[in-house]
């Protein structure tokens, strides 16, 4: 696949990420720096790549803290919450983030409620993982075709 067509697919799919609130400006910043020439496409790739390692580790943490201890202890809860949230904003995980902003609240903060959160949030950054998964691809597939 030409170059110019594999750039077209990834400028859909961030357009598309954005449209549909999945991502916001501070991921359309990353590209735009990319797109300048002020970052490398492997630097953006790595920072895609460090969120989803990230992110994936602070809900497992969040579900061996809900799951595996007999009490739940919400404050380390909340304070891995808080985590997922500054993480997210790091790359404009805009849906990711407002799922734990508007699930992980003081009204829901029971086990059956924290669960039901963490299901939620579980199923935004599979939604996510998978968007970045394929522009990280593309990615790889625009680097195979060689310079500009």
């Amino acid at each position: 696949m030409a170059a110019a067509a594999i750039r077209g697919q990834i400028n859909v799919l961030i357009a598309t990420m954005f449209n549909t609130g999945l991502v916001d400006d501070a991921f359309l910043q990353l590209q735009r720096m990319r797109e300048q020439g002020r970052e490398t496409p492997a630097h953006v790739v790595e920072v895609m790549n460090r969120f989803l390692i990230d992110a994936e580790r602070i809900i497992n943490d969040i579900t061996g803290l809900m799951i595996n201890e007999p009490e739940v202890d919400f404050d380390k809860v909340d304070g891995l919450v808080q985590q997922l949230k500054v993480t997210c904003s790091s790359v404009g995980a805009k849906r990711l983030n407002l799922c734990c902003v508007q699930h992980f609240s003081p009204e829901a903060k029971n086990k059956e409620g924290y669960l039901e959160a963490l299901g939620r949030v579980r199923f935004q950054f599979y939604d996510l993982r998978s968007m970045f998964k394929i522009i990280m691809e593309l990615e790889q597939h625009l680097v195979a075709c060689g310079p500009k």
